[in-house]
């Protein structure tokens, strides 16, 4: 006998009690959501994504003679910017206090990727930050430090030959790493090697 309490559908992606919430709504709450409306929707999913190198500093030309097609391979995850606004207290006797925002703080985000026999990932990465700061007297100027990266949600959706659908487009604007973390071997770990970086950026346009 079938379960009443269990529903008759499931919704890819979206918890069974979440669906069973859904079906036990009050008449006039379920003519506001709709579950059919969710169920018909594509949800974005976080492993459809790439990371589109457009543009890198002169001093990197020399691993990869203006094609940046192989970082876009071996990137493994990346983080879509978030950002925050500061904001200081203010009251007037009497009233409830406010925030009043002054400044707009964007977070740094960070990439890993493959490390192949063929791509010197490791020598890139360390490369892009030693030509920054030689040493602790004699740093590059801002403008020739920096590269391009586009972020890309893909949608869940079936492709046409080599086409595919892009939801969204995250432009990173004057990137460069900030933190190149170490990369841990031992004999136990048959794994493969992954190579995290933090990347500053000035801004992000939303395409």
């Amino acid at each position: 006998m079938a379960d009443p309490l269990k529903p008759a559908f499931e919704i890819p992606g979206v918890s069974e009690e979440v669906v069973v919430s859904a079906t036990r709504l009050p008449q006039i709450l379920s003519n506001i959501y709709n579950i059919d409306a969710v169920r018909s929707q594509n949800l974005l999913r976080s492993c459809k994504f790439a990371a589109q190198f457009t543009s890198l500093p002169p001093f990197l030309a020399l691993f990869f003679q203006g094609v940046f097609k192989p970082l876009t391979y071996l990137c493994d995850s990346v983080e879509f910017p978030g950002q925050v606004i500061n904001a200081v207290d203010y009251k007037i006797p009497g009233t409830l206090k406010i925030k009043v925002p002054y400044a707009r703080e964007i977070n740094e985000v960070n990439f890993s990727f493959y490390f192949p026999d063929n791509l010197p990932i490791y020598d890139i990465m360390n490369t892009w930050i030693q030509e920054i700061s030689p040493t602790t007297s004699a740093n590059k100027y801002f403008d020739n430090i920096t590269g391009q990266i586009i972020l890309h949600q893909f949608k869940d959706t079936e492709t046409f030959g080599n086409q595919i659908g892009t939801n969204m487009k995250v432009q990173l604007i004057d990137v460069y790493p900030l933190n190149v973390q170490s990369l841990p071997s031992n004999w136990a770990d048959d794994g493969f090697h992954k190579i995290n970086v933090s990347f500053f950026f000035r801004d992000f346009n939303v395409l």
